[in-house]
């Protein structure tokens, strides 16, 4: 005996996965959202938007447990947790300029304070804090980053 699947007649569940991306610098450079299944690496789903406040959708996403990378050019890349499961997700995401500890659009003497107190071991940057600080991407936050950071800062040396 044969059997056979009539697949038109189960429903497929999908989800919308929205929000706002908030970014600085540029209002023309390209803000990618990429949905990445767990246990994957590479995005099933992405969706590119402009604009320092841009408003994004990805439609048609599969339930599931994603991985939600943000990129943009001059911008640390920034990871969230998303879970489709039962309805519409709404993520709001903010990447951060490099060297922009405090993410409020500028790379300033304030960022410095943040990333030598990390240096000199008077304080701890963690997760994406410290990413921003890690200028030189070495996995480190130290004298080598907070005189990068400082010298964007004072105009002398721009890290973009």
């Amino acid at each position: 005996t044969t059997v056979t699947a009539v697949w038109e007649d189960i429903p497929v569940v999908t989800y919308t996965v929205s929000g706002t991306a908030t970014s600085f610098n540029s209002d023309t450079d390209n803000v990618t959202i990429q949905l990445i299944p767990k246990g994957y690496s590479e995005a099933a789903y992405e969706a590119v938007v402009k604009g320092n406040s841009a408003t994004y959708s990805i439609e048609g996403v599969a339930p599931g447990t994603y991985t939600m990378k943000v990129m943009k050019n001059k911008h640390v890349t920034r990871e969230y947790t998303v879970t489709a499961s039962t309805e519409n997700v709404t993520q709001d995401v903010k990447i951060h300029l490099k060297g922009d500890i405090n993410g409020d659009g500028k790379v300033n003497t304030s960022d410095v304070g943040k990333a030598n107190s990390h240096a000199k071991g008077t304080s701890t940057l963690t997760g994406y804090d410290f990413a921003c600080a890690d200028v030189n991407g070495d996995g480190k936050v130290n004298t080598s980053d907070v005189g990068k950071i400082n010298s964007h800062a004072k105009g002398t040396n721009k890290l973009w």
